[in-house]
Parts: C-alpha cells; sequence; structure tokens
C-alpha cells in the first residue's frame, strides 16, 4: 500500500492544470502545489526530525489549508489527527496508509453528503484538526476545487464566498452559524447559496439545521464521527462498515479505522430503525477546542439578560487548543459598573440553560471600560 502522501502526489499529477486550492493569496493548480512540495520536501534541513515530531503536530493551530496540503505531498511521515479526545488537551491520532475497508467507508461517506469529482468545496474547518484535514485531503484526492476559509476575518470569508461559486460547505456548527451570521450581515442581501452544507465535529441542533437550510437554501448534512474511529454516521445513518451498538445510554464503534477493537465514543441511543441519535459527550466535557454545541441557542439566551443588547460569537485560535468560541457581548451605552453583567456570570447562565457543552471559553465585552 502507498503512503498518503505517494497516493496523492499520483492522483494530483493526473490533472496539472487543474485548480486545486483559493484562497484569500488567489488560486493555486495542482502542479504549483506539486512544485510547492517538492521544494518542501528537498529544503535545507527538512530530514525528519526525531520521534514524536512528524511534520504534522509542528504545524500552528491556525497553519492555512495551502500549507496543510504542501506538507501532504512533501510528507511521507504518518499521518497524525489532532483530536481533543476525552480531554481539552489536543492530542496526536496517527493514521497511516488507506486500507480497502477503510477506503469503502469513506467512499460511502462522499456519496451521502455528495461529495465527487469536480465538486467545488469551501471549508471552514481548521487543516490541523481532523475535520478540515478530512476534507482538504478528500478533495484533493477527488479532484475537487477548495476553497479555504479559515482563520479568515468574517468579512473576507462572506467577501471569498460571494466571489467564488461553491457547491458545498462544510464547517463544524460554530463555524457554520459564524458564517451565517456573517452573511446576512455583511452580504449585502444577497444570500450565498449551496447545495449541501456539511456539519461535522459537534451536534448539529435542529433549529440550526433549518436555519442554515433556509438561508443557503441548502441541503443539511450531520455527519457523526471521532479521529479515534474516523467517521461513523451521516444524518443519523451509520456507514458502510461501521458497527455501533448501544450499552447504558453510550455509543460503542468498531470501524475499519479501529483495528478491531471498541471504543466508547459519546452518550447516545440507537432507535429500533437503527437512527444513531447523540445526546452528548461521555465526560461531559467541553466540545472539543472549547467549541459549543448549539451557537443560536447561546446567542438567543445571553441576549434575554436585561444587561446586554447584542451578542456575537467568533471562533478565535488558541495555540495550544486551536479553535475557540468567544462570545462577544455588547453592553448598553452608560450602564452603571454595578448593573453590568460579569463574564462568569454570563458562562453560568449558559451553564444553567444549555450544559457544560454550550459555554463559550471566553465572554468580551465591547462596551468601553471592560
Amino acid at each position: 500500500m502507498l503512503p498518503v502522501s505517494a497516493t496523492l502526489r499520483a492522483r494530483v499529477a493526473l490533472a496539472p492544470r487543474a485548480v486545486v486550492l483559493i484562497d484569500r493569496f488567489g488560486t493555486l493548480t495542482a502542479q504549483e502545489l506539486l512544485a510547492q512540495a517538492q521544494l518542501y520536501r528537498h529544503r535545507p534541513g527538512s530530514a525528519l526530525p526525531g520521534r514524536g515530531h512528524s511534520p504534522w503536530n509542528l504545524l500552528p493551530a491556525h497553519a492555512p489549508l495551502r500549507q496543510i496540503m504542501v506538507t501532504a505531498l512533501s510528507s511521507d511521515a504518518p499521518l497524525e489527527l489532532r483530536s481533543s479526545g476525552v480531554t481539552e488537551h489536543l492530542s496526536p491520532r496517527r493514521r497511516g496508509p488507506l486500507t480497502p475497508s477503510q477506503f469503502l467507508t469513506l467512499l460511502d461517506l462522499g456519496r451521502r453528503i455528495g461529495l465527487r469529482p469536480g465538486r467545488r468545496v469551501a471549508s471552514a474547518a481548521p487543516g490541523v484538526h481532523g475535520h478540515g484535514l478530512l476534507v482538504a485531503l478528500g478533495a484533493l484526492a477527488l479532484g475537487c476545487p477548495l476553497l479555504d476559509l479559515s482563520h479568515l476575518p468574517a468579512a473576507e470569508r462572506v467577501d471569498l464566498l460571494h466571489r467564488h461559486a461553491m457547491d458545498l460547505l462544510a464547517g463544524a456548527p460554530v463555524h457554520l452559524v459564524e458564517l451565517m451570521l456573517a452573511d446576512r450581515e455583511l452580504g449585502g442581501n444577497r444570500p450565498v447559496r449551496m447545495e449541501r452544507v456539511i456539519s461535522g465535529s459537534d451536534v448539529l441542533s435542529p433549529q440550526l439545521r433549518a436555519d442554515l437550510s433556509r438561508h443557503f437554501r441548502a441541503r443539511v448534512h450531520d455527519v457523526y464521527g471521532t479521529a479515534e474511529t474516523g467517521p461513523l454516521a451521516v444524518d443519523g445513518r451509520p456507514l458502510r462498515g461501521i458497527r455501533l451498538r448501544e450499552r447504558d445510554g453510550r455509543l460503542l464503534a468498531r470501524t475499519p479505522f479501529t483495528a478491531g477493537r471498541t471504543f466508547f465514543t459519546d452518550r447516545g441511543e440507537i432507535d429500533t430503525d437503527g437512527t444513531v441519535r447523540i445526546t452528548g459527550r461521555t465526560d461531559d466535557a467541553l466540545s472539543p477546542g472549547g467549541m459549543v454545541h448549539d451557537p443560536i441557542a447561546v446567542v438567543r439566551l445571553l441576549r434575554t439578560h436585561p444587561g446586554v443588547t447584542a451578542v456575537q460569537l467568533r471562533v478565535v485560535h488558541d495555540a495550544e487548543l486551536g479553535p475557540c468560541t468567544v462570545a462577544e457581548v455588547t453592553l448598553p451605552a452608560g450602564i452603571p459598573a454595578d448593573a453590568a453583567p460579569l463574564p462568569e456570570e454570563l458562562r453560568a447562565l449558559v451553564r444553567d440553560h444549555l450544559g457544560a457543552a454550550s459555554v463559550p471559553r471566553e465572554v468580551r465585552f465591547s462596551s468601553p471600560g471592560r
């Protein structure tokens, strides 16, 4: 079996003039990408560092997809996905060459979400994390032009989406709702249209799913999986080769990515028709990287506080944790200091009403003097 990088290089070389990436710097063709990877591979001092220091875990949390792709094509080191696992600290998950059974699972995933050769994909998920990396490498392998929306200010994301027609949009719920709200505010009453929106890495609430569908006029898919087990289900239906069962309110998964082992994943239920429903994390911890479960519900709840006039959820990038959710709260002009809410007061409000997984990692105030 060829290493991941060799397989990708062979696939990309088939269409050297095809555009593989669109980002804030312009377009990148397959030929240009391969040339950059070749330069990176043979640069001075490019020998692989010592054990535990693959090119993947040396990438910064804010690495753009251009850097992700160059690294993927230049190194034959095993792939290491960054995951929060069952703690709030990132840990590497190693992936080697795809086996036939893993390939069939991923093929089924692509078929169900409409990812096929030639489709144009916009990704708002950071490429160093499993979700964003899977989107980037899947698009590269299938010959799908990829638009990099990760790590950009809201205005730049909206501008890129309006200038480049995309078929699919992928991201975690917090990325998708941030983009939807930014498009409403900055899109000039011309909402971006998508054929499909792909949500993953966190629970997608029915309300947010409906809001995304209405705004983008798109079919919305909810992809469930973990870095430990790989993708598990789309819209509650297990993928090919996936074995899921329930024990005491917890889900156990055995997949082509677990090497014959069975892993507990999250709290959930399996209906009589086989539909999987996720009810929460097994450890009641925050979502990966501190990203909240139901962004719309958090915004609506915080706006009910008498000392709050407006709320926006933003994704910022922590050097260790990667993407984290920050609530930017606007207070009334001239509000007395003793009447203004404290950050912990607002975080406690969310925790009490929506649970720990919905609490923003940080609350910031926009009024003067805060």
